[in-house]
């Protein structure tokens, strides 16, 4: 019989192992990786909040600047960030008047399965977050203000909150 402690160094050894074939199932981008993935496109501060395990990942990152950087791809409209994402670029949607809430929703209308993707993201990623966490998320996007970011390799987004200068990052299913 196995004991605990050799159950759980097997069960981590098991997750690494899955996580350098490309496989992972153990948790999704931990703090470091999620700050790399969104820190060459919003200049970030500290980190107010990090989560991830097995199904999702969730942040909460200080913004020192709202300016989105010209290395990601801005959209102006709904279909131009869509020929955006079917050429798999991430792409920052800045358009005028629409919270994140309703691009999604517009995205959802236009391309099904890119909406899917983008409420999968939001949603799942949702279940990382602290009940405090989820309530500013969800005011975030309801905001025109701020800005819908999606990364369709990788599947996550971000939620750039100008009003408060925070970044959203939420993350579902599996990277």
């Amino acid at each position: 019989m196995m004991s605990v402690q050799s159950y759980h160094k097997l069960a981590r050894v098991a997750c690494v192992a899955l996580a350098l074939s490309g496989l992972a199932g153990c948790a999704l981008q931990d703090e470091a990786a999620a700050r790399a993935a969104v820190g060459d496109w919003v200049q970030l501060g500290e980190t107010q909040y990090y989560f991830s395990r097995r199904n999702c990942a969730a942040g909460v990152f200080e913004v020192k600047a709202t300016r989105i950087s010209s290395l990601l791809t801005k959209a102006r409209s709904i279909r131009a960030g869509l020929r955006h994402l079917d050429n798999n670029i991430p792409v920052a949607f800045e358009v005028e008047g629409l919270s994140p809430n309703m691009v999604s929703v517009q995205v959802m209308t236009m391309d099904q399965g890119r909406g899917n993707g983008i409420f999968a993201a939001g949603i799942v990623g949702k279940d990382c977050m602290l009940e405090e966490v989820s309530r500013a998320y969800l005011l975030a996007l309801l905001d025109p203000t701020s800005v819908l970011i999606y990364e369709p390799r990788a599947r996550f987004m971000a939620v750039v909150d100008r009003s408060n200068r925070r970044l959203f990052y939420a993350q579902g299913g599996g990277a």
